[in-house]
């Protein structure tokens, strides 16, 4: 049988300061509410890795940080991780409102137990009352292998699901799969299975990764890639909204409109007026696109109707977003979406590497169509060395990246240990909110068009690199912990009870001026600005 990692999977919301809450008494800190000396140093560490993250030791004083050290059990620094995540989008939403507005780059504060919740938002989802469906298929996990290895095989998909029962001529029972795996060595099943394009990869240890083709070309890349693309003139900050004033191409009906396009730029909505494309699936794109949201853009998800996606996570990153259906090997369709492009200031895309380029959708395609554009593309294992072209989820890169082989060592498990939420995927969505609202801070200033580049297995690195923290006897999050950070909506699935966007800039908080709508309910058009 295999172990499953877990790989998640009108408005009432109440403003929360992300400030209020109070760190609670901790066994370590002997029930003084204050953190352990122990504590205090990692807390600090979350604002010098910050700094060094975004590049300016300068900013560190204008990060507040609340909560606790630890909150996810692990043997990695998810918190931290987390945490720094959160306050690097933070960050680039307080550098665009200085960029677009002339005044000071305003302070942001992140807790770290709203940080965590967030990381594990689709696991703390409620859907009329009662816990959103897991989005990991049955056959999703660990199988142990004829060479006394593992292997991760990932079905979330129905295709994929199909394409491994059909290799390993297999019934869609776990422990019919388990019996096909055992038939096989680890690593010539990895290959067989990934020429197929199938999702698996076997478990390795760090430093077997490392020394992997694979490992080692994402070790050549940083955390974050941010490029110019061409010479683009500047918007010249607040000037800059009068470029869209009465922009209604291509148009859409008013019952489908967001207010977002209406709304006044602000410290807590910066993004007001902006308009996003957010052509992705499962959890890094979605959360960068729901991120956005949160800070006043229009956000236009693209989907098309013959690609699955897990309607639990279609709703938790839903939130803020309308969505619609091109299919871009319809003609029409793609002379829609090239519409889209040239009234748009940003496309997050999550397919493989070069896969719209040659539809006629990269981001040189783009910065064409649309001078100024910012893109961003996140992928499974970045865009060099043997793997960059392999789908690959959360789960995938911890396992294939060591995390997962690690974890077990340290808890005595004979089989592979996940981390306490998708920590790759999440972070990977805030730190590319970070760096889309980061270029379009440079936008303001210096123009051009910028593309954003990102991976789940650069994320990896980065958490990796903050080296071991073992909090494994941490209890997690407690229904206590959430109670503070969650909100309620309304939605076309029911009343849904969500964890609120993470993190504040200049004190205000952020929300969504929309629920979660099933994708291809609204027309593809933007909202017009006002």
């Amino acid at each position: 049988m295999p172990s499953t990692p877990e790989e998640t999977p009108e408005p009432t919301e109440t403003p929360v300061s992300a400030e209020t809450p109070v760190t609670p008494p901790t066994p370590e800190s002997g029930g003084s509410g204050e953190p352990s000396e122990d504590e205090a140093r990692e807390l600090a560490g979350v604002v010098t890795e910050f700094a060094r993250l975004i590049g300016d030791a300068r900013a560190a004083a204008r990060l507040t940080v609340t909560g606790p050290a630890d909150v996810l059990p692990s043997l990695y620094r998810v918190t931290l991780a987390a945490t720094v995540a959160i306050a690097a989008a933070a960050h680039g939403a307080a550098e665009l409102w200085a960029a677009r507005s002339g005044d000071d780059c305003p302070p942001v504060s992140v807790d770290t137990r709203h940080a965590a919740a967030a990381f594990r938002g689709e696991r703390l989802l409620r859907i009329g009352g009662r816990a959103a469906p897991n989005p990991s298929d049955p056959l999703t996990g660990y199988y142990a292998t004829r060479d006394g290895r593992w292997l991760h095989v990932h079905c979330n998909l129905p295709h994929h699901r199909v394409g491994v029962l059909e290799l390993l001529g297999a019934r869609a029972e776990p422990a019919a799969v388990a019996q096909a795996v055992a038939r096989h060595d680890a690593a010539s099943l990895e290959a067989e299975l990934q020429s197929m394009g199938m999702c698996a990869t076997m478990a390795r240890a760090e430093r077997e990764w490392w020394a992997h083709p694979a490992g080692r070309a994402v070790a050549g890349l940083p955390l974050i890639e941010i490029e110019r693309l061409d010479e683009a003139a500047p918007l010249a900050g607040p000037a800059a909204m009068a470029r869209f004033r009465g922009t209604t191409m291509p148009p859409a009906p008013a019952q489908a409109l967001s207010t977002q396009a209406q709304a006044v730029a602000s410290p807590g909505r910066p993004a007001a007026g902006l308009r996003v494309l957010d052509m992705t699936r499962a959890i890094a794109g979605p959360v960068c696109g729901r991120a956005l949201a949160s800070f006043g853009a229009d956000v236009l998800r693209v989907g098309a109707a013959h690609l699955p996606d897990s309607r639990t996570l279609l709703i938790d990153t839903g939130f803020g977003k309308r969505g619609t259906f091109l299919n871009l090997r319809v003609a029409t369709d793609a002379r829609r979406l090239r519409e889209l492009v040239a009234a748009a200031d940003v496309v997050i895309q999550a397919y493989r590497p070069k896969a719209l380029d040659r539809l006629g959708f990269g981001p040189e395609d783009l910065a064409r169509i649309r001078p100024g554009i910012v893109c961003a593309t996140i992928s499974a294992y970045g865009r060099l060395g043997p793997w960059s072209g392999l789908r690959g989820f959360d789960g995938l890169v911890q396992t294939a990246s060591g995390a997962a082989v690690e974890a077990a060592r340290a808890t005595g498990s004979h089989q592979p240990e996940p981390l306490p939420a998708a920590a790759l995927s999440h972070a990977t969505g805030h730190l590319a909110a970070y760096g889309v609202l980061a270029a379009l801070a440079r936008r303001e200033g210096v123009g051009g068009s910028w593309h954003v580049r990102l991976s789940l297995a650069q994320t990896g690195r980065w958490l990796m690199g903050l080296g071991q923290r073992d909090t494994l006897a941490v209890p997690g999050l407690s229904d206590a912990d959430v109670e503070p950070f969650r909100r309620t909506m309304r939605s076309e699935f029911g009343e849904l009870s969500y964890i609120a966007a993470p993190g504040a800039v200049g004190g205000a908080t952020r929300g969504y001026d929309r629920p979660p709508s099933s994708l291809g309910a609204h027309s593809p058009g933007w909202a017009p600005i006002r």
